[in-house]
């Protein structure tokens, strides 16, 4: 199997899953506390990065059901949003009437070149299977000194000597026994396989498509986190760990992030 039939492989996976299970995307991905907390924090580092001049035209690359793309009109004038699932999109649609959305893959993207000021990646990357090529297409249709902005990324690097994996570790251990005792069923279908990035090896990337590093940090996310005090805690961690952990091990946390000017 060529390196492109792999490809088109990969993405009709995720298409279709996405697909199938867009009913509950908005339940597993963005209502859940954890996830919220870390969205708000995340969109607070991207109205700094922006500042307080509001770009003309943004791009929300992989949009999912629209939620970041109707914040970003908050600092954005005109939000574009693109998807490869249909059915996700249907429900952006439904939602956000205002956003202008279309059915697009990330390597091929139905824009001229320097079409946008701003282009925002969300948690989405990782389902691509092309990080070059994504970059590549972003580079093309961003106009000189747009902006670039990597919210959240699986990092390959994140691991035992990150202090928070032992306490993940634990978490899920103590989240499996609790469900266990209870005899309770995850009734979330599990996603498909995704990538993981290397921190250093998405630097080089950017660079290499003319992208100068602004911000580039790593930070813990805990997925599907719905206990009280943590959550009322959680921006604080946040914010401790940047000035700590972070510190000691740039590369290690769970999540890597990126600002990026285009030359």
């Amino acid at each position: 199997m060529s390196m492109s039939d792999d490809y088109l492989q990969k993405l009709k996976i995720q298409r279709d899953y996405y697909d199938r299970t867009a009913d509950n995307y908005d339940e597993w991905n963005i209502e859940t506390a954890s996830a919220k907390v870390v969205d708000a924090w995340n969109f607070e580092r991207l109205k700094s990065f922006v500042g307080a001049e509001k770009p003309e035209r943004c791009l929300d690359l992989g949009c999912g059901t629209g939620r970041l793309s109707h914040n970003l009109l908050e600092i954005c004038q005109i939000v574009y949003g693109v998807d490869a699932s249909k059915n996700v999109l249907e429900i952006a649609r439904r939602k956000y009437p205002e956003l202008r959305l279309g059915y697009a893959e990330a390597t091929s993207l139905p824009y001229e070149e320097e079409f946008f000021d701003l282009i925002v990646i969300n948690g989405s990357l990782h389902h691509f299977f092309n990080l070059e090529g994504t970059i590549k297409e972003a580079s093309r249709v961003l106009r000189s000194g747009g902006k670039l902005a990597i919210l959240g990324e699986p990092n390959k690097r994140f691991g035992k000597s990150n202090p928070f994996w032992y306490i993940f570790l634990v978490y899920k251990i103590l989240r499996r026994l609790y469900l266990t005792i209870l005899r309770q069923q995850i009734t979330e279908e599990i996603e498909p396989e995704a990538e993981t990035f290397e921190p250093e090896a998405m630097r080089k990337v950017l660079k290499a498509n003319g992208f100068e590093i602004s911000q580039a940090i790593t930070y813990d996310f805990w997925p599907r986190m719905e206990n009280k005090w943590f959550i009322k805690k959680y921006q604080h961690l946040l914010n401790a760990e940047q000035r700590t952990v972070a510190r000691w091990w740039p590369d290690r946390g769970s999540a890597i992030q990126i600002f990026a000017i285009k030359k």
